[in-house]
């Protein structure tokens, strides 16, 4: 009952985050863009096939969705990732990665500016694989510049399709 006055979110995260906090992350850049009325020039290229889109009219949380929903900071995931952080000369890689397979998020790999403490890059793997289908993508994002999306899904006995957006952030 005392968790009814509590936002969801912060009942499912009572205690901190133990990974980095990706949905915050993209949270407040899709807040940004929105509040910019960001363009964008989107390079789809879908089995072979492929066209530039440039549009402002972007509902940017729907856009960026697939990187919230790889937030890796699930309690039942606590623990599944190994950790490793590469110090450079002005910035942290920071590298989390499972091998457990019932984990779709495979690879999240941040990039942070040692001097501001700000995201520069995010990158995530993604896999799942049942009976019924298999699916791969990688996600790219990088801050002030844009986002790429590659993927792979294969549909038993009925067809296999490769996508890629590549999208850079233009001025309107």
């Amino acid at each position: 009952m005392c968790s009814c006055s509590k936002d969801p979110t912060e009942v499912y995260y009572e205690d901190q985050r133990f990974y980095y906090d990706l949905p915050s992350f993209i949270t407040k850049q899709a807040n940004n863009l929105q509040s910019k009325s960001q363009w964008v020039r989107k390079h789809v290229t879908k089995d072979g096939h492929s066209h530039i889109i440039e549009r402002g009219d972007i509902e940017w949380m729907d856009e960026l969705d697939l990187f919230i929903e790889s937030d890796i900071n699930r309690p039942a995931w606590r623990g599944q990732f190994k950790v490793d952080t590469i110090n450079l000369e002005r910035e942290y890689v920071i590298t989390y990665k499972t091998e457990n397979k019932q984990i779709p998020v495979k690879n999240v790999v941040v990039t942070v500016d040692k001097e501001t403490k700000q995201c520069l890059k995010v990158t995530v793997d993604r896999r799942t694989k049942n009976f019924l289908y298999q699916s791969d993508q990688s996600l790219y994002f990088t801050t002030g510049e844009g986002y790429m999306m590659k993927g792979k899904l294969s549909v038993s006995y009925l067809f296999d399709s490769e996508y890629s957006i590549d999208s850079e952030f233009i001025e309107s």
